[in-house]
């Protein structure tokens, strides 16, 4: 549906009232239901975007509230789809090496100071590991070991993120539309934004059970869309830790050392 459907025929059903210059003021009905959008794609995740970051020689960190490396300037936060590391080498003999999965394990801080010592004094190789800091303004993605990269070859941080969806301002404008691609499968959803709108509306009357009952039906349109996302069938058991290919990979001889538990697919 088109904008302008949304914040007018769509609002007045719900609302009972086609007012819109004296208490449900146009402006306020657009915002309600752009707000109503956001809170649509936080909750479900429905908006979900990826970003290359370009990485340079002995970088382990990179900020990503940074139009620099997240364009789009959208970054809400890191999506459960997992971030890939890739090398590509451009010499006589080029190749592409990627990292994801097990072999590209999120962690934390923590975990790297118990069982990394020293690890921020390493001078490069390929990351292993990714975790997350804030610092004061910025929001940092890290790469451990930070990526060794020579003249010939390009690193890249593949990162999917969940997104921060742009307001609707024009009348025609459709929610979810990227560039001049619109997301034609989340039309059956475009009625959640609506009820949204009008829990937030109802309160300037002061009608608190009406306002809930609008949320609680909006609450529905999310709980429907994550229902349709779940996979279809059995579901797939995984070994979390493989104590093999950790004693493998460790060359521990006495004993095996923890990997980091504050991954996605702990969760």
């Amino acid at each position: 549906m088109q904008f302008s459907q949304l914040f007018t025929d769509r609002l007045d059903e719900e609302l009972g009232n086609s007012d819109s210059t004296r208490l449900f003021l146009t402006a306020r009905r657009k915002f309600a239901v752009n707000e109503g959008l956001r809170q649509f794609a936080d909750m479900t995740e429905c908006y979900v975007r990826e970003s290359s970051i370009t990485c340079s020689n002995g970088t382990g960190e990179y900020n990503i509230l940074s139009t620099v490396n997240v364009a789009g300037g959208d970054f809400v936060r890191l999506s459960k789809q997992e971030p890939e590391y890739r090398l590509v080498s451009s010499g006589s003999s080029g190749s592409t090496q990627y990292v994801s999965g097990d072999d590209f394990r999120r962690t934390t801080v923590q975990w790297l100071d118990q069982y990394e010592p020293g690890w921020r004094n390493s001078t490069g190789g390929t990351p292993q590991y990714y975790y997350e800091r804030m610092d004061g303004g910025q929001r940092r993605i890290g790469l451990y070991p930070p990526p060794r990269i020579t003249s010939s070859q390009t690193g890249t941080l593949r990162l999917p993120y969940v997104a921060r969806p742009s307001s609707m301002t024009d009348d025609t404008h459709v929610p979810f539309t990227q560039g001049s691609t619109v997301r034609r499968d989340l039309t059956e959803y475009h009625q959640a934004f609506v009820h949204y709108g009008a829990y937030q509306l109802e309160k300037l009357r002061v009608q608190k059970q009406e306002s809930n009952e609008q949320f609680q039906v909006f609450l529905g349109y999310v709980q429907r869309f994550l229902s349709a996302m779940r996979p279809k069938g059995g579901a797939t058991i995984k070994v979390a830790r493989s104590y093999f290919g950790e004693s493998r990979s460790r060359g521990s001889v006495g004993g095996l050392r923890a990997w980091p538990t504050d991954r996605w697919g702990d969760r």
